[in-house]
């Protein structure tokens, strides 16, 4: 468990202490295929590490009745449901595991307290944790543009 958060990009660079106290926080959960992990506008309370697995990001638009909007599809090593622990906003989307999948979970509770109690592990997971949200951020945006131009071309 430790080479996984040591390899996750948000713990990457962090002293062994460091990681160590982040794995005393986290509990492994194993889900079927098919297995809801969370829902879209649940209350959200952890985020989710993916130890071995596969896990399907989905989006319900309100009175689309063509079914859920495939976001993304995550594979061993990534995280989700970190957007939360930033903002306390519900969740944007559903986590749903796509085959049999461990993941760990670690609380937003357990980990503020963890942050709490360390300010320079405090400003280099907050400091990941933005410039993760910022990569995601920019894809989007080329993601719009590519989208809005194949769009115009069609006009």
């Amino acid at each position: 468990m430790i080479k996984l958060l040591e390899n996750l990009y948000i713990f990457r660079g962090l002293s062994d202490d460091d990681i160590s106290r982040i794995e005393a926080i986290a509990e492994l959960e194993s889900y079927s295929s098919g297995d809801l992990i969370f829902r879209q506008n649940d209350a959200a309370d952890a985020f989710f590490v993916i130890q071995h697995g596969t896990v399907n990001i989905e989006l319900d638009e309100e009175g689309d009745t063509s079914g859920p909007i495939a976001v993304a599809t995550l594979g061993t090593g990534s995280h989700f449901g970190e957007m939360a622990f930033l903002d306390n906003q519900p969740r944007s989307a559903s986590a749903i595991a796509a085959s049999y999948s461990d993941i760990l979970r670690i609380g937003y509770s357990a980990m503020k307290e963890v942050l709490e109690s360390d300010s320079a592990l405090s400003i280099h997971v907050y400091k990941q944790l933005a410039r993760f949200m910022c990569s995601r951020l920019r894809l989007t945006t080329l993601d719009l543009k590519y989208e809005r131009s194949q769009n115009l071309g069609h006009l």
